[in-house]
């Protein structure tokens, strides 16, 4: 579930509401639009009852993502959404529990009096607790990784009133401070200088307006055909191919295509990629000057239609399609997963490609990939009552499937 975020326009101050997951905003007001392009953890504030100029805010670190774990024969894959205490004070609670999902946050910023307490728990801790997985008892993990993931920070408001340490969202005592005691002993208070980034949506090239749905993470200027994702203070353009339609009715899916240098495998064409995961088809000469391109979704899916798709498309690279760069004005399906968080599983697509899995799995953990070049593809999908359909590569992906995606 996508927690609910209260931000005024950038533009006019204007009340606006936003999904965690949202990155562009369309103001009723002023009717600007705004990216928001931050690149690490977004931190955002629970909000407390009562005002306190002293409130102490304790960080929170909040993962929402899919886990892949490559074992011996088998890939197991899980969803998790958690959060864990980031700083180790025995009388904070576990986790934050539901209150971020029945609460609107605001962005934490340094215009809220108090103090922010630094983390001292990182990254790695809290993925550490969303990988582990029941299924999995005493068996060997040759791989992980982990996909369109959310690790944001969300700080909970405390308050110090007549020797108690109160929970400033439920206003509750959490613990009695002992008479000589510090109870934030070992904390260190951060030198607060985050703040929400948000880049006015126009087109670096040409001006216009640039289109995209609130949870797009890549924006198209349909003035000058052109694909921008941002990162900072600025967008960057993308390339971006378009297989064209024979219909006015299919729909444009997206795909990330990453061309890669291997070490630990020989994969430097098509043909080896078909020899190395041991594919039942005849190698063609001309697959051995074959650039590999690994292709991923560039949608959120559930982990298993995720896992199939990017498989089917990898192999049916084969196949031959006409391409341009011109980007349709319409039937976009939004691009929702960026690239920098796909690119984590492209060994998990080699490993479930293997048909032999005994050859490929045992040395997963010393192949490594390095991304040389990466690009955008639309590809036209026709849709029937339930099903989307890809005729030239033979791949369906269902509807509901790719509607449902989109809550993830």
């Amino acid at each position: 579930m996508s927690y609910r975020i209260e931000q005024e326009c950038p533009q006019c101050g204007g009340p606006l509401e936003m999904a965690e997951t949202d990155r562009l905003l369309r103001c009723s007001f002023c009717n600007v639009q705004s990216f928001l392009s931050n690149t690490g953890p977004l931190h955002f504030i629970l909000p407390r009852r009562q005002p306190d100029p002293f409130t102490i805010y304790a960080p929170y670190l909040r993962f929402k993502g899919t886990i892949y774990s490559c074992l011996d024969t088998r890939i197991e894959h899980r969803f998790a959404d958690l959060s864990i205490k980031g700083v180790k004070l025995p009388f904070l609670p576990l986790s934050l529990g539901l209150r971020p999902q029945a609460m609107k946050m605001r962005f934490a910023t340094s215009a809220f009096p108090g103090s922010f307490l630094k983390k001292a728990s990182s990254e790695n801790e809290i993925l550490a607790r969303a990988a582990k997985n029941s299924t999995i008892r005493d068996e060997k993990i040759l791989h992980q990784s982990y996909v369109g993931d959310v690790f944001n920070i969300i700080y909970l408001p405390l308050s110090i009133i007549n020797e108690n340490i109160l929970d400033g969202v439920l206003e509750r005592s959490l613990t009695t401070i002992p008479q000589g005691s510090l109870p934030f002993a070992g904390t260190v208070i951060d030198s607060y200088a985050w703040k929400p980034l948000f880049l006015p949506a126009l087109c670096p090239q040409c001006g216009w307006n640039l289109d995209g749905e609130p949870d797009s993470v890549v924006l198209f200027c349909s003035n000058c055909s052109s694909g921008w994702q941002a990162g900072g203070t600025s967008f960057s353009e993308i390339k971006v191919k378009v297989t064209p339609a024979s219909g006015e009715d299919e729909l444009f899916v997206p795909f990330w295509n990453f061309q890669i240098e291997a070490r630990g495998i020989r994969l430097a064409s098509f043909a080896d990629f078909i020899r190395v995961t041991n594919q039942a088809l005849v190698i063609k000469p001309e697959w051995e000057e074959m650039k590999l391109n690994f292709i991923c979704p560039a949608f959120k899916i559930r982990p298993h239609d995720y896992l199939r798709l990017a498989t089917q498309m990898t192999i049916s690279q084969r196949y031959s399609l006409e391409s341009t760069e011109s980007i349709p004005a319409k039937n976009l399906h939004p691009v929702t997963l960026p690239h920098n968080n796909v690119e984590l599983s492209l060994k998990v697509i080699m490993a479930n490609s293997a048909v032999s899995r005994t050859g490929i799995f045992p040395r997963l953990p010393e192949i490594q990939f390095r991304i040389t070049d990466y690009f955008l593809h639309y590809l036209p999908f026709d849709k029937t009552s339930h099903e989307l359909h890809q005729k030239t590569l033979g791949v369906t992906i269902n509807q509901r499937v790719l509607d449902y995606g989109r809550s993830l």
